[in-house]
């Protein structure tokens, strides 16, 4: 599926720009793991503590302590925010809880949003996943290589 995604944004001459809190750079890797992705990557964010989803994407602090960063309205943001800074086609933006505690009051252990942009829409999508940390971290970054494949505009 990388080998696909690869080859569509560069015979397209689209660019793709990342944002991550739950994989903490695991999608990222796996996105430029084929040579010639600096072709299409132009950069990800690693944003896993609060204070810097604020401080480096400009998310209201208050907000994110409001809703929980592991939400979807702040999952959008963080895409948003990171559209902006890299000005890329597509844009995937990942937050969630990996376990195997609870990050906060609001969220659930297991619950991941990944949010993409694409040049015609935005997705936000909840799952729920039930492993261990490690084997929901790659989870999701499987996840979000789906859905930017799946939504590709040819």
């Amino acid at each position: 599926m990388i080998n696909k995604i690869q080859y569509f944004l560069i015979n397209n001459k689209k660019t793709l720009s990342v944002c991550e809190s739950i994989t903490g750079g695991a999608l990222s890797s796996k996105l430029i793991s084929k040579a010639g992705s600096s072709n299409f990557f132009k950069g990800s964010l690693v944003v896993y503590n609060d204070e810097i989803k604020s401080k480096i994407l400009g998310i209201d602090i208050n907000k994110i302590k409001e809703l929980s960063a592991v939400s979807d309205k702040i999952s959008y943001e963080m895409a948003k925010s990171t559209k902006n800074i890299f000005n890329s086609d597509y844009v995937i933006s990942t937050t969630g809880n990996a376990g195997p505690k609870n990050y906060d009051e609001i969220s659930k252990t297991g619950q991941v949003f990944i949010t993409l942009i694409t040049p015609i829409k935005s997705i936000t999508k909840e799952y729920s996943l039930d492993a261990d940390r490690l084997e929901n971290i790659k989870k999701t970054v499987d996840f979000a290589i789906d859905l930017l494949y799946k939504n590709l505009i040819k």
